[in-house]
């Protein structure tokens, strides 16, 4: 679990009892920033994190079999990340929003420059690709277990304007936008949080917009916008999503796209993840 908005500590946990195994501490001058993944062997913690003066993007590197001590860092892929995952074949992704950020207050807007960056196991830069409208901040990131990569995006351009937040890539190719009109992109105000895919279709949340979407995954086509109040994490177990929210409840949805809520009793927030 990583603090976040910036914050300045990690927790270790055994999620079978809950018992709390490591407090991982920022440095003064370091920040994490709510997201990380382990490598594939679950020897090595990858964590984004920043520099606190400037928003340098920096990978955390953690060896979970040495009491989480921080063993590198990797860094030349921008400003602000968010959001790391892994691929199978070991390669790190990272959504970068490109914002620098005093507190959580933007002051680089003009000049942002956000990417979605390939990184190898060692920290070296592999690729980087960007959208055409630099004021698309990527911040949330997903994959579908093969090679496709989805990232959600948070717009800090006019507020009148609405445009496509999430965008689908595969490695060799450019980065394309899922489809919707404006009006229909106006419904998730600007934010798009928890992404998650299944072989034939995507689905992305909105807290802000207090709503879901689903998409065709090879036509990229926007199939249904549902209201889900403060619309907040989505994973995909046995070709199914799972939609959480704010307000407790939960949206099993089935490959038909049938749907079926019920109530946890749990006010969930926009970070979800399946782990058993």
């Amino acid at each position: 679990m990583f603090a976040r908005r910036p914050g300045s500590y990690a927790m270790v946990f055994d999620y079978r009892d809950g018992e709390e195994k490591a407090l991982i501490p920022a440095e003064n001058n370091r920040h994490f920033y709510g997201h990380g993944v382990y490598s594939n062997d679950g020897r090595w913690l990858y964590a984004t994190q920043g520099e606190r003066a400037t928003s340098l993007g920096i990978i955390g590197v953690y060896d979970a079999e040495n009491s989480y001590k921080k063993v590198a860092e990797f860094s030349g892929f921008g400003i602000g990340p968010h959001e790391i995952i892994i691929m199978s074949d070991g390669r790190l992704v990272v959504g970068v929003g490109g914002v620098h950020t005093q507190g959580r207050t933007p002051i680089n807007l003009a000049t942002m420059t956000p990417s979605l960056s390939y990184l190898s196991g060692s920290g070296e830069l592999l690729d980087q690709v960007m959208l055409s409208d630099h004021h698309k901040s990527i911040r949330h990131l997903a994959h579908d277990g093969e090679q496709t990569v989805l990232c959600g995006q948070q717009y800090r351009g006019e507020p009148d304007d609405y445009v496509p937040l999430v965008a689908m890539h595969r490695t060799g190719k450019p980065l394309v936008e899922l489809g919707g009109e404006p009006e229909q992109w106006a419904r998730f105000s600007h934010y798009v949080a928890s992404i998650a895919a299944t072989d034939s279709h995507i689905l992305a949340t909105s807290p802000r917009g207090n709503c879901y979407g689903i998409w065709d995954k090879s036509s990229l086509e926007l199939l249904e916008i549902n209201v889900l109040p403060d619309a907040s994490g989505v994973v995909v177990r046995n070709d199914q999503f799972y939609v959480s929210s704010g307000v407790g409840k939960i949206v099993k949805i089935n490959a038909d796209l049938t749907k079926k809520a019920f109530v946890s009793g749990i006010q969930w927030d926009n970070h979800w993840s399946a782990i058993t």
